[in-house]
């Protein structure tokens, strides 16, 4: 079983990074956003709360996943874990500003404001984790 793993990941870590970033990163997001329209839709949780409980149970393994799935880094754990949360506690605030203005300023609908963002975010958090929390 271990040998199968080993050679999965090494086909894995053939791939560049960019292409395991899209891949990692949209698993992530996937089950982030799904958990998002599960609050908002599904148990009438306020967007801005439902924002912070799908931070909360979806930021660690965004973390972990992207620690070495992506970035195969194998540096001080705890500062780089620090460093990320330092990028996710930035992109919830940008993803605040974002719902605001389209949500409450444009009057879009909520779920269609949050895939706006996802695609905005999505460069700006490969900058952030490539330059600042696992960089080389």
């Amino acid at each position: 079983m271990i040998k199968l793993y080993r050679q999965i990941e090494n086909r894995w870590f053939g791939l560049p990074q960019k292409i395991r970033f899209l891949l990692v990163g949209g698993f992530n997001t996937m089950l982030a956003y799904l958990l998002f329209i599960l609050f908002v839709e599904g148990i009438k949780i306020p967007y801005k709360i439902s924002l912070i409980i799908q931070y909360i149970l979806t930021v660690n393994i965004s973390i972990f996943s992207m620690r070495h799935y992506v970035f195969r880094s194998a540096k001080n754990l705890k500062d780089e874990y620090f460093r990320a949360w330092g990028v996710y506690l930035f992109m919830l605030g940008f993803n605040y500003a974002v719902l605001f203005l389209l949500i409450d300023v444009g009057g879009l609908n909520v779920i269609l404001s949050q895939g706006i963002y996802i695609i905005v975010s999505t460069v700006v958090t490969f900058l952030l984790h490539q330059n600042f929390s696992f960089r080389s």
